[in-house]
Formats: C-alpha cells, sequence, structure tokens
C-alpha cells in the first residue's frame, strides 16, 4: 500500500511579492486583491496545519520567502516552485516530496478558505488504501480545487491548458491514460476568483457558523469593510479594501 507519511502541498502565490487576485480587480484595487490574498492564505495554512502534521508551503515567486513568512511567521516548511508552467512546478513539489519520504501527497491551492477538511481526510483515506490512488476535487468553473497521489504521475500535468474551463477535463484524460488509476472524484467545491465567487463567499460567510470559522481572517476583512463592500453591486470602479 501507499506509504503512510501523507503530507499537504499548499500551491501559493505570495501577497506582496507578486500580483494577486487580479479577476478581482473590477471591484477591488490592488490593496484590496492582496489583503484579501493574505486572509485566503492564512486561513488555508491554519486549517491545513490543524488537522495535518506534514504540511509544505510552495510559494512563487522564488524571491518571495521575506514576505511569506512575515505573513505565516517561521514555523512552516516552505520551498520555492521551479518550473515554467503550473504543470511543471506541480510534478516538481510532488516529486521533491516523494523523494523526501513522504507520501501520499495532497496539492491544494489557497482560493478555497472555506473548503471543507473531510474532503481531504476523504482524498487521504482513498490513497492510504490504493497503490496507484488518484482524487481530484473539480470546481465549477472547469479546473480542480485539490489533488492528489499515491505516487508521482509527471505525464497528469504535461499539456494542460491551465488557467482555462478545460483543465479538469484535460486532467482526468491525462490521469485515465495512465492505465490502472484508481480514479476518485471528491464533490464540487468553488474558488474564489472574480466577484460572483467573491459574492458567494460573502454569502456563505453570512450563512454558516462552521465556514466563519474555517474562514475567520476573510470573514474579519469582510467586516471591516462591510460599508464599502455593500457598494459592490452599485459601482464599477474600485475601491479599497485594507483590512486582514
Amino acid at each position: 500500500m501507499a506509504t503512510k507519511n501523507p503530507i499537504v502541498i499548499v500551491m501559493t502565490k505570495v501577497p506582496g511579492a507578486s500580483d494577486v487576485k487580479t479577476r478581482l480587480r473590477p471591484v477591488l484595487n490592488s490593496a484590496g486583491c492582496t489583503s484579501l490574498a493574505i486572509c485566503f492564505l492564512g486561513d488555508t495554512v491554519a486549517n491545513i496545519t490543524d488537522n495535518f502534521e506534514n504540511v509544505i508551503i510552495a510559494f512563487t515567486p522564488e524571491d518571495g520567502k521575506k514576505e511569506l513568512t512575515e505573513i505565516l511567521g517561521n514555523n512552516h516548511r516552505m520551498i520555492a516552485q521551479k518550473g515554467r508552467d503550473l504543470g511543471e512546478r506541480l510534478s516538481a513539489v510532488i516529486a521533491g516530496a516523494f523523494d523526501s519520504g513522504f507520501g501520499p501527497v495532497l496539492v491544494i491551492g489557497t482560493d478555497s478558505p472555506t473548503l471543507p477538511p473531510e474532503y481531504l481526510a476523504r482524498a487521504f483515506a482513498h490513497l492510504q488504501t490504493h497503490d496507484n490512488g488518484v482524487s481530484i476535487g473539480p470546481t465549477g468553473d472547469g479546473g480542480y480545487y485539490l489533488i492528489g497521489v499515491s505516487k508521482p504521475h509527471k505525464t497528469i500535468f504535461e499539456d494542460i491548458r491551465w488557467s482555462s474551463d478545460k483543465v479538469f477535463a484535460q486532467t482526468i484524460a491525462k490521469i485515465k491514460m495512465v492505465g490502472d488509476v484508481d480514479l476518485q472524484i471528491l464533490p464540487k467545491w468553488y474558488d474564489v476568483d472574480n466577484t460572483e465567487d467573491l459574492l458567494r463567499l460573502r454569502s456563505e460567510l453570512l450563512s454558516d457558523d462552521t465556514a466563519r470559522k474555517l474562514a475567520s481572517r476573510t470573514n474579519l476583512w469582510f467586516e471591516d469593510d462591510q460599508i464599502a463592500f455593500d457598494s459592490i453591486s452599485d459601482a464599477d470602479r474600485p475601491f479599497l479594501m485594507t483590512s486582514g
């Protein structure tokens, strides 16, 4: 069976060291995008470290470690992402984790701050009982919020149209080409990429106690800028959100 030393890799752009959440620019300015991304990152890492012993923060750009440490502190494994595109970076961090004695490996991003931890638990349960298991969690926009493997599979990340609505479908096709794979597809969840997603997140936080606990920093971000955020449906110009 798969190695029983599971690890979660959190893939992230470093807020403050790179442009983040740029698809929210219709309603947020640069400072607002950065402060929101900091909240997403903090909530995601807090939830993962609360539930899993082994965690790696894989960051980009390569010179962003200082800013990342200022956000998260020094008590985390941090590695710079390597590769020309997301596929190469995913392959590299996964292979590196296995080479370091970890496995199975789950990879998530930071755009789903209210992602239920039980989805990750279900993925690990599948991967730990299948030698050639793959777990993937689709998003409504054609991407995925999680991918996990019992062993490395470089080919499933090759020739993917990243940042398109074809990512999930193309990845599934690649997985099936590997052969003899025990594939688990988790329930759909959502990434917060655009204004509609941001409104969905706000609605979830307003109505769900569990979501507020999972995304406490993000919830405070909304609360601190409540008046400004209430104008989102009436104004097309960016406004400043600096909380977080």
